[in-house]
């Protein structure tokens, strides 16, 4: 393994996202109980039996629960964990910036609290002094520290096999890139966040720069750890590469300010995941993978690639659909090689309105093993529209950059249409500031199913809707004609008159409201007929 890894201070996560660090972690992986850890306030913290809810103060630590297989566990998370499927289903307690909120940490009664090492030590007193169980992480001083670290919170949560497990397959992916960028040569990066502020050798971060193959030409050029470095500086150190996070970047561009370096000339930007490269947690390695890709993409597919996942996602080319416990679907595709179209069947749901049934991935970059991830969004869709389906879609592994286009099929339970024309139905892609709707093509019918495909670039939010009818129209499901509501007249003059239909909910300038009800054009005309038989009858 790379043997320079050194010590990780606070202003990282001040300045980006929080990182937990390490403490004592048992080399057996024993994971009975009760369990004894000293944490990073010397204080030796007993933890008497496996934890059922647990508070995580900053979003490594939630990263690590959702790594390790303890995700369900977690019942309190930072707004910073936001990225992590089912977030919206826990409480809040601060952001991950060190602004814990006790009161909140305190009603939740958990069984145990992971905290980062920028929360305060009169946080964590509070905490204790409330009866909590507080395991404060020190600093992690380097991606072999954040394995260690991955094994210590197994033991803390009960989790000793999934972690350990999750830690292995992290030493084998940095041991195979170890082996093959060691005789590669190395191009100067520098890694610019939050205004300037970039890292030197004692940090985490400069470990993940190194690892990928790269030489961090501000190793040695500051302190703190996190520190400003000048334009000045950056240019006489001229580095190849700039490298910036998915959170502050202007596209792939070179900032202005380092016009004069042959990364600015070449526009030599690399954008990596900010909670890969921010968190050190299990994906930091993902981050490195990332990186090397971009500085040596010869020396990834030909000594990295086919070797990543030889005892994760299995050593055969293929694809792999699971259904996680949180409702996430993983779409999981490995040893592809150069293949650049990928295909993802996924199982029908009973009784659905609309679901997703297939995703074709057709990529601009070789990226032989990724995940995706489709987990439910807020069926929120364009005025005058009735949600049909919402997904947020996410990669793991893999960025919007890396996909040429994705195209979906989906399915329609047409007699949940309602008067809804079938014509209308469309896929929309969110954007910011509002719905851009995509080309939307009914492919087939099968037995009242309807059949759509569209085609979408990037990683967003998307909503399959269909138009409200208007009032006094009704629809034919399968064909899409629009009809008049039906009237029925007796022999006599006699004719049923409809009643008129309740008004819809409106905006405040009387717009339709997303999900208003269908018309009621189907019962109205069922009315009239029954008024005719009965009419009849009487003659």
């Amino acid at each position: 393994m790379h043997t320079t890894r050194w010590v990780l201070v606070a202003l990282v996560l001040v300045a980006t996202l929080g990182s937990p660090g390490i403490g004592t972690a048992a080399a057996d992986g024993d994971c009975s109980f009760p369990v004894t850890r000293t944490d990073a306030t010397g204080t030796d913290v007993t933890i008497s039996e496996d934890p059922d809810e647990v508070v995580t103060l900053g979003p490594s630590a939630a990263q690590t629960m959702y790594e390790i297989g303890a995700w369900d566990d977690v019942i309190g998370v930072s707004t910073n964990a936001d990225y992590l499927p089912g977030f919206d289903e826990r409480t809040t307690v601060g952001s991950g910036f060190g602004d814990a909120a006790v009161e909140n940490t305190i009603e939740l009664d958990p069984d145990l609290v992971l905290v980062p090492d920028i929360i305060s030590d009169d946080t964590v007193s509070d905490l204790r002094a409330a009866g909590l169980t507080v395991y404060n992480f020190e600093a992690a001083t380097s991606l072999d520290d954040v394995v260690a670290k991955t094994r210590l919170t197994g033991e803390l949560v009960g989790a000793c096999g999934d972690a350990d497990d999750r830690a292995d397959t992290m030493d084998r992916r940095l041991g195979i890139i170890d082996d093959a960028v060691a005789d590669v040569e190395r191009p100067g990066v520098l890694y610019t966040f939050a205004g300037g502020y970039t890292v030197n050798e004692n940090t985490f971060i400069h470990d993940v720069l190194e690892t990928a193959g790269g030489d961090n030409v501000a190793a040695d050029a500051g302190d703190p750890a996190y520190y400003i470095i000048s334009n000045e500086v950056v240019i006489n150190r001229d580095p190849s590469w700039i490298v910036l996070n998915s959170r502050g970047a202007d596209g792939t561009t070179v900032p202005a300010q380092y016009e004069g370096t042959t990364a600015y000339r070449e526009g030599n930007a690399a954008v990596l995941d900010v909670d890969e490269l921010n968190q050190p947690a299990p994906r930091s390695v993902d981050a490195v993978l990332d990186l090397v890709r971009i500085l040596h993409p010869g020396v990834y597919e030909n000594e990295i690639a086919d070797r990543l996942d030889a005892g994760a996602l299995g050593s055969e080319r293929g694809t792999a659909v699971e259904r996680l416990p949180d409702g996430t679907t993983s779409l999981q595709a490995s040893n592809l090689g150069r293949t650049r179209t990928v295909g993802f069947d996924l199982p029908a749901r009973e009784n659905a309105t609309a679901q997703m049934r297939r995703v074709n991935v057709t990529l601009s970059t070789l990226n032989p093993t990724f995940e995706l991830r489709l987990r439910e969004g807020d069926r929120s869709a364009p005025n005058g529209t009735r949600a049909l389906e919402s997904v947020r879609l996410s990669g793991n592994g893999i960025f919007a950059a890396d996909v040429d286009y994705l195209t979906l099929r989906l399915a329609v339970n047409g007699s949940r249409l309602g008067d809804a024309d079938p014509d209308t139905v469309t896929l929309y892609r969110a954007n910011a500031t509002g719905w851009t709707p995509l080309q939307t093509t009914r492919v087939a019918e099968t037995n009242g199913t309807l059949v759509y495909e569209a085609r979408t670039t990037g990683f967003s939010a998307l909503t399959l809707a269909v138009d409200e009818p208007r009032s006094g129209e009704s629809t034919d499901n399968l064909t899409g004609t629009a009809t008049a509501t039906a009237t029925a007249t007796a022999t006599a003059t006699a004719t049923a008159t409809p009643e008129p239909t309740p008004a819809e909910s409106t905006t405040p300038t009387g717009t339709p409201t997303p999900g208003s009800a269908p018309g009621f054009g189907p019962l109205i005309a069922l009315v009239a007929i029954l008024l005719t038989i009965v009419a009849e009858r009487r003659r």
